[in-house]
């Protein structure tokens, strides 16, 4: 039977959907939403059988999102997008012989936003940020896995960009990936 063992490395790709909500003292409150791309890059190692220890990056952007706020909403331009990063670490756990795992991480995260129709770049201050993953492996060579898996992720950040403006935005992300794993 196969286990998990020594090196880890696990990069996916797939879509990502839920609100980033902003409360700010200049603006009011607001919901940025849609759909968008989800990145996840993990590296580490096995600190007992089937039980991995690792780093964890994971990036989403959202372009062209849809605005709402209380007199209504907006799609904005698609030269308009939010994204969201985080740098941080982890654990997952592959439950075997079936392959199924479930993986913890947390670490910093932040909020950026790109105009392009105005070359407009501004991102948050870090704050606290996770993200639960549940998904299957199935391998395809002696050490490669390819898998599904579906997660579920929140930033939540307390930014001062001016003495005059104090923002708080927080997420509530949903996302659908497809990975390939070394193991």
């Amino acid at each position: 039977m196969r286990q998990h063992t020594g090196f880890f490395l696990s990069m996916g790709l797939g879509g990502v959907f839920g609100p980033i909500h902003m409360n700010s003292n200049v603006e009011g409150e607001y919901d940025m939403s849609g759909t968008g791309g989800l990145f996840d890059f993990k590296i580490g190692g096995a600190v007992k059988e089937n039980l991995i220890l690792h780093a964890t990056i994971l990036s989403n952007s959202l372009i062209g999102p849809k605005i709402t706020a209380a007199g209504g909403s907006v799609k904005t331009s698609d030269q308009l997008s939010i994204g969201e990063a985080m740098f941080g670490g982890g654990l997952t756990y592959y439950f075997m012989p079936s392959n199924l795992f479930i993986s913890g991480s947390v670490g910093a995260g932040n909020f950026s936003i790109v105009n392009q129709e105005n070359d407009y770049k501004a991102s948050t201050e870090r704050g606290l940020s996770f993200q639960l993953k549940a998904g299957k492996e199935w391998w395809v060579s002696r050490r490669w896995g390819l898998g599904a898996a579906i997660t579920y992720g929140k930033t939540s950040v307390n930014s001062k960009p001016s003495n005059d403006l104090q923002e708080i935005l927080s997420s509530n992300r949903f996302g659908i990936l497809f990975s390939a794993t070394l193991n």
